[in-house]
Parts: C-alpha cells; structure tokens; sequence
C-alpha cells in the first residue's frame, strides 16, 4: 500500500508539472510571427508600408538616421536600401501609394518645429542607389504637435495623425505645393498615441496602432469601430497590411524586432469594453519610455491568473498526498 501511495503521489505531481509547462506555450500560440527584422542596421524600425510592385515591405529607423529606407522581403531580410541626400530631423512613417513611396518625417516630441516634411519617391527601388526626391512641407493650423503616423488614401491625398492627449487627424492639400508651406486642416480625433496607420482595403475603414491595440476607424466619420488587441511588443510602432491583404502586420522599434500578422479586423469585431476609452482626452501623452510597460499589462494579467492557477493546483496536489490511502 505505501509503493501505491508513492507512486500515485509521484504521477499527481509529474501530472502538475507538465499541465503547468503547456499554459504558457498555449497562451502564446496565438501569436503568429510574420518575420523578424533582424538586420543591424535596423535598430529603430518606426512605420512599415507594402510594396505591392516590388514584393516587400519599406521601414525606416526613427530620429538619428540618414535619409535611407530599407526594402524587407517577406522572411525579414533586408532586400536593399534606397539613400537620399538628406538629413531628417526625426523620420516616424513610411507609406506607398501605387508608384510612390513617402517618407514622413513628422516627429515633433519637443514640439519646437516650425513645419514638418514629407519626402517622395517615384518607382522606388531597394538597389542601393542614391536617388532624388521631391519634399512637401505642411503645418499644422493650431501649433506645434507630435506625430508618428501617415496615410495616403486611394486617391493619394496624405493625411497625418498626431500623437497623445486631443489627438487629431489632419489633411493634406489634393495637389500640396513643393514651395513653401502647406496648411494642412484638421478634419477629426484620433485614439490616444497613435504610433502609425493605414488604410484597409476599399478604402473605407483606417487602422490605427497604439501601442496595446489596432483601432478601426471610419475613413468618413472617423469614429471607432472596431478595437483588437496587438501581441506584446516593446514598443509598437509600425503597422500594414500584409502583401497578400489577409492580416495585418504589427512590428516594433529595437533589435531583432519581430513582425507579428493578426487578422484583418471586420466590421464584427468587437469594440472596446466599457472604461477602454479612446477618447483622445482620456489619456495624457505618455513617454515612449512607458511603452514597454503598457505592452506587459497584459502579459502581468496573465501571470496573475495563472499563479493563481498554481497556486489551485498546489493546494489539490498537497491535499492529494495527504489523504489516507
């Protein structure tokens, strides 16, 4: 009777042990990694556009870099780089329009610029090359402001979403003007810290990435329609739809970032629960510092139940053994 004791005490807790080892590697299952950007010189991946024509996807690093973009084929591999004489201030998007490629530098974290610019390509090509450009400048109608995320529209209108607390959506001029300035208008709100953006297909819907969630919004109404969380990344900044327009990619700034594909969110989806507001006043614009904080709750939720879950588990396992056989 005390061998038999031993042993059902013995495969009580191997038992625990193996369910205990599976929960995380199930909760994280859910995550399907589309790619990892692996390059060294891509530390700062801040905004990811598809390239329909040339088969890959275009990112740039944030502030610090010279002007160069990077074409990424879809294992993650740097394809080749397109260079342009120019010293950014502080690079956050990259969009593609059919022929045209457009750099956004539009960081503004001190909020000390007088004007903001966009670059843009025609035909680009990861080959290397050293090319021209043409530069479009705007300003905003109510002062300086933050701003991490262009859109481009069916049409080629540009729009930019600013970034933190009374976030905005601006537009741009149809036809914005090379000399001089272009006032752009604010044309709705946006969710609090935008991080970048596009367009769904039809044209009809934006998705919008935060730094825990893609928001879905009304390309006409701009109200929200849908809201699903992003896997837990260190800081969330760029967002696309994949090549094949089935899932969109989420990537992150840091080395060896990995590139996460999640569905397209539908008209279905749900929207965010009571007191998940995305009313841009409900948030105050928190340091990019905070980001990776942000992107753990979940994972810290997580944790929780599942300690609670050892915890149950611990408690059967020890009353278990300590039952008279």
């Amino acid at each position: 009777m005390a061998l038999m004791r031993g042993v059902r005490r013995l495969g009580l807790l191997l038992l625990a042990v193996v369910f205990l080892a599976m929960v995380p590697t199930l909760a994280a299952a859910e995550d399907t990694i589309a790619f990892t950007v692996d390059d060294a010189r891509i530390t700062e991946s801040s905004g990811l556009a598809v390239d329909s024509a040339g088969n890959l996807y275009w990112t740039v690093n944030d502030s610090g870099d010279r002007g160069v973009a990077y074409g990424i084929g879809l294992d993650g591999t740097v394809q080749g780089t397109l260079n342009f004489r120019a010293q950014p201030k502080d690079v956050e998007a990259v969009a593609v329009h059919e022929d045209r490629l457009y750099i956004a530098d539009i960081g503004d974290n001190s909020g000390q610029r007088d004007f903001i610019r966009v670059y843009r390509f025609t035909n680009p090509r990861a080959n290397g090359l050293t090319v021209t450009y043409q530069a479009y400048d705007f300003r905003y109608p109510d002062g300086q402001h933050n701003a991490e995320t262009l859109l481009v529209d069916d049409s080629g209108r540009l729009f930019i979403v600013t970034k933190g607390r009374n976030a905005a959506i601006y537009e741009a001029p149809a036809k914005p003007k090379r000399e001089g300035v272009n006032e752009l208008e604010e044309v709705g709100s946006a969710p609090s810290n935008v991080t970048d953006g596009t367009f769904l297909p039809g044209g009809d819907r934006i998705a919008l990435l935060t730094y825990t969630s893609v928001e879905v919004i009304d390309a006409t109404s701009y109200a929200v329609m849908a809201s699903v969380p992003i896997p837990d990344q260190p800081q969330a900044e760029s967002l696309t739809i994949s090549l094949d327009q089935k899932s969109l990619l989420v990537g992150s700034e840091g080395k060896k970032s990995k590139v996460y594909a999640i569905p397209v969110p539908s008209d279905a989806t749900p929207t965010p629960t009571p007191g998940a507001s995305t009313d841009p006043g409900a948030e105050t614009d928190v340091p990019e510092q905070q980001a990776n904080s942000w992107q753990s709750q979940r994972g810290t939720l997580l944790a929780i139940g599942l300690a609670g879950f050892v915890a149950l588990v611990a408690g059967t396992v020890v009353a278990l053994v300590r039952t008279p056989g």
